[in-house]
């Protein structure tokens, strides 16, 4: 070969890579879950075609040898997880390798043996159960730092910028996360609280201090309680783990092997420590359970760390997948306590590809003490079961204080949070944003110290008014924090009159017992709302929804009120009433002069009446005047006393009232709820219908869970009467065991409601006449259950759309003389619920 063929073989060879020796590079990485971002021990690394391979660490680290420029490909695998595969020339290894693996099955080898060890190893953890359960020590404490953070994901940035409504705010776009993840996030929202909390078993009492509270744009003190550990707390041992109020079926429930298949698929050394890897799964969909793994120490069965998820048959609405994540550290000998939990949630309230809302709550645990007597002398004087304390300054500190109170150091994304949120609460286009979404979702808009709304009130219309307009108007926190006015003026185009409402609510104080007064005066017709929650008459979308050929019944009424609220503590308050009030029948019922009197004015009354009220352990959401509550895990107790003087007022009446009631919401898991009210009462004297018990109906096609949904509203009148109200959620039911039902989440209820009652002959001889209706037709005025029972009972559907519930409803008693039309109905109603 003569040296310019040489010349071009060299220049071949130095340009052709395909034909010198195979570049290989190192590439190092962490295998990681992709929704908890906690690292996965122990997955098995390795090249494809090659077959070159490694195990990952404890700490989910790894580092492999790869030829970039070949056609090979990268696969992780690990049991419970889907099977990862990246192509090679796609790997930049100039950078670490995030593999993110996602929950899943995989092509797994399952390997019988005669001896399960899946469940031997369950039966053995069970058999430890109470001894590692921390709620069984005689107490414990610790102080807990929570961090939530609330990202946002699935959403176009581009067409956002453009977006007429959002492009003021774009600069929120630059705190994007196009690397932590393999999908990009926009982090949206940090709440942190640090707080002291104390146990002790026997007897059973819980206190928790919150020490400090970092909420960026409100400062809300119930907020601040239901982000303490108190509210939040996930106990693996125990037989039911609650998930945003709903209660799972826990893979170390005593029955669990019912509901789960257990397996070991391997052991590992942890720390010099013999460790099982031991896996849990549902054996049927659809049901409340979780899948899962945790690491258990061979020799003593406890558990170093669990991970939890919640299956997407789950029945559980807008979330999309659910994940919970603790670790135990041994802090003697003997016990292995709990030092860090986490719990990460993907809401997706408009389907699979909506924005997607990620709720990442993680919580550290530190200076753990168990059996002190510190801890006992601290409940010596405490009385109650549950102690929620607030500091005074729980959400002054400083940033530079929050540096040193916090476990661990913000992330860069959880300081652009903060950073971004200040921003945002100076813009005035925020804040007018703000407001907008708040007359839109909640009816009312601030103006200035002032509020208007809410908006769905403003026009209806009936038989007696014809078109109604309304117009409300109260006062805001810029005006006076203590002290809200609220009024509204009304008026009805047919009866041309003017209606409306006077009201003042001054609190006179909040913590740590509440103490309220309110004074009204109104003059309005009837319009038959009893409940929060629920749709009145007077209101917009009612127009659509009322029973037609149902002669609907109008009174007006013209009252002043007074009434005292006070809290004692423990549960107890107390609420005195003062009202004066004055009855006009006007469409489908008696005439005034129906009831004559010898004294005073006919229907009008004055009133003294005293409530007590037992509520143990109830939550609250606090509002800025008003506060909502959340609910107790103990019945609710109310006894009502009402005494009528003759005289005040030209009042004509003197009689007395007396009623009591309980009710309760019950987690009977693993059936759903049950909720249930005892009620019963008597009114002494000879009285018209107004000062009777009338007994609830509803002239909507909207389901009302406080009346009875086929009687009509003034048909039923009793002065003494016992009632009961049963309704049973059953979640997923029947409705599982069908591929569609089960898919569309929907859900199984039953329901009664029964009232028996009677009446003396005096109040019979008062108000049984006839009525001239407004079609000319005469009938009974009222009708009487003469100790007989009026029984509806119901079932659906429930969780239609997610929103949606359908209510079959049939009249059992009394069915003497009863149309067929009025023994059966269907009803609607929607209710927003997880």
């Amino acid at each position: 070969m003569n040296r310019i063929s040489r010349i071009i073989v060299f220049f071949v060879l130095l340009f052709s890579p395909a034909l010198l020796p195979a570049q290989v590079v190192s590439v190092s990485g962490i295998v990681q879950d992709a929704h908890t971002k906690e690292p996965v021990a122990y997955a098995s690394v390795y090249m494809s075609v090659s077959q070159n391979g490694m195990t990952a660490d404890s700490s989910g680290h790894f580092s492999i040898r790869l030829n970039p420029s070949s056609k090979d490909s990268l696969v992780v695998t690990f049991v419970g997880y889907q099977r990862f595969r990246l192509a090679a020339a796609s790997i930049d290894p100039s950078k670490p390798l995030i593999v993110e693996l996602e929950r899943g099955s995989n092509s797994e080898v399952v390997v019988r043996t005669k001896v399960n060890k899946g469940l031997f190893l369950w039966k053995k953890i069970m058999s430890k159960k109470k001894m590692y359960n921390r709620y069984n020590l005689p107490n414990f404490s610790y102080e807990s730092y929570n961090k939530l953070e609330v990202d946002l994901k699935n959403f176009n940035v581009n067409r956002a910028k453009k977006n007429f409504i959002l492009k003021p705010f774009s600069f929120v776009f630059d705190n994007i996360d196009s690397t932590s993840e393999k999908e990009p996030f926009l982090p949206a929202y940090l709440i942190e609280s640090l707080s002291d909390y104390y146990y002790q078993r026997s007897p059973r009492k819980y206190r928790e201090v919150i020490k400090a509270s970092h909420t960026k744009g409100f400062k809300n003190e119930s907020i601040s309680k239901l982000l303490g550990v108190m509210n939040q707390n996930v106990n693996i041992y125990s037989n039911y783990v609650n998930v945003i109020d709903k209660d799972f079926i826990s893979p170390f429930n005593d029955n669990a092997d019912i509901y789960y298949n257990f397996n070991v698929p391997d052991t590992q050394v942890i720390n010099g420590q013999k460790v099982f890897h031991f896996t849990f799964t549902p054996k049927r969909a659809g049901q409340s359970t979780f899948e899962g793994d945790a690491y258990v120490i061979s020799k003593t069965f406890q558990i170093l760390r669990i991970t939890m998820y919640i299956g997407k048959d789950a029945n559980i609405n807008f979330i999309d997948r659910v994940s919970i994540f603790q670790e135990f550290h041994a802090i003697n000998d003997s016990i292995y306590f709990l030092t860090r939990d986490k719990f990460f949630t993907d809401f997706k309230v408009l389907g699979k590809k909506s924005l997607t809302l990620i709720g990442r709550k993680t919580t550290s645990y530190k200076d753990i003490t168990i059996n002190n007597d510190s801890i006992a002398g601290l409940f010596k004087d405490q009385n109650i079961e549950e102690v929620i304390k607030i500091d005074s300054a729980v959400t002054d500190h400083s940033d530079s204080l929050w540096n040193t109170m916090r476990h661990d150091t913000l992330s860069t994304n959880e300081k652009a949070i903060y950073q971004t949120i200040d921003k945002l609460l100076a813009m005035p286009k925020f804040k007018r944003l703000e407001h907008t979404l708040k007359f839109l979702g909640t009816g009312y808009k601030d103006i200035g110290n002032f509020e208007i709304g809410p908006w769905f009130n403003w026009v209806s219309s009936n038989r007696w008014e014809g078109a109604r307009f309304r117009f409300d108007l109260g006062t805001n926190t810029g005006f006076n924090k203590k002290l809200y006015l609220h009024g509204y003026l009304a008026y009805g185009t047919k009866d041309e009159k003017f209606k409306g409402l006077a009201e003042a609510f001054w609190v006179v104080k909040r913590e740590p017992n509440r103490t309220m007064l309110h004074i009204s005066y109104s003059n309005d017709i009837d319009n038959g709302i009893s409940q929060y929650g629920e749709v009145s008459q007077d209101n917009l979308f009612s127009i659509a929804i009322r029973k037609p050929n149902t002669s609907r019944r109008f009174i007006n009424t013209q009252q002043i009120n007074f009434n005292a609220f006070k809290e004692w503590g423990k549960g107890f308050s107390t609420e005195l009433f003062l009202a004066h009030r004055m009855f006009t029948p006007l469409l489908n019922m008696l005439p005034k002069d129906s009831f004559p009197v010898s004294s005073g004015e006919s229907l009008n009354s004055f009133e003294v009446a005293l409530k007590l009220r037992f509520a143990y352990l109830e939550q609250f959401l606090e509002g800025d005047y008003f506060r909502y509550s959340l609910g107790t895990r103990y019945p609710i107790v109310e006894i009502m006393a009402t005494k009528a003087i003759k005289g005040v007022f030209n009042s004509a009446y003197d009689y007395t009232k007396l009623s009591a009631s309980i009710r309760d919401r019950m987690k009977i898991s693993p059936l759903g709820t049950l909720s249930y009210k005892v009620y019963a009462g008597q009114v002494f004297g000879t009285l018209p219908f107004a000062f009777l018990e009338v007994h609830p109906g509803n002239d909507l096609y909207y389901y009302s869970k406080s009346t009875f949904n086929l009687m009509n509203r003034f048909e039923y009148v009793s002065d003494k009467y016992a009632g009961i109200n049963i309704e049973h959620n059953i979640g997923s039911g029947l409705f599982r065991f069908i591929p569609l039902t089960r898919k569309l989440k929907f859900r199984q209820f039953w329901n009664i409601k029964t009232i028996w009652g009677s009446i003396n002959d005096g109040n019979r001889a008062l108000n049984d006449r006839l009525v001239k209706l407004e079609d000319s037709r005469m009938v009974p005025a009222f009708k009487f259950l003469d100790g007989g029972n009026y029984t509806e009972i119901g079932t659906g559907i429930d969780n239609i759309f997610r929103v949606f519930r359908l209510d079959f409803v049939w009249r059992l008693a009394p069915p003497q003389g009863l149309p067929r039309a009025s023994r059966f109905g269907i009803f609607g109603s929607f209710q927003f619920q997880f």
